[in-house]
């Protein structure tokens, strides 16, 4: 089995994953880093622990809540400088003339 270390990444081939995936996958919680998968010189994936891919993913859902409310206070922080409203027509064109609510089917009565 081979995993290399070149450049600080840790690299292995497909046969090694085929022959001992479980090393692979002990190797690589042991390291906490992630080992890249190569099949004749290209990179086809790469292994990480399942803690670590729960850390990543748990960060990049972080991460996405961050970049989404700082988008927000900026939204709000123009809106407020210059406030712009708009009205039905404006957003729904022709389809503001048309009533979406149903009030026969609303089995109130």
């Amino acid at each position: 089995m081979t995993i290399d270390m070149i450049r600080g990444i840790l690299k292995s081939s497909i046969a090694t994953v085929k022959k001992a995936p479980m090393t692979v996958f002990k190797v690589s919680e042991e390291l906490e880093q992630g080992i890249y998968i190569f099949n004749r010189d290209k990179v086809v994936g790469v292994i990480v622990s399942q803690e670590e891919y729960e850390g990543l993913y748990h960060l990049i859902e972080e991460l996405e809540s961050k970049v989404l409310y700082a988008e927000a206070v900026t939204r709000l922080e123009e809106f407020e400088k210059d406030p712009v409203t708009y009205s039905d027509k404006e957003v729904r064109g022709g389809r503001s003339k048309v009533n979406l609510y149903d009030s026969t089917d609303d089995e109130w009565e």
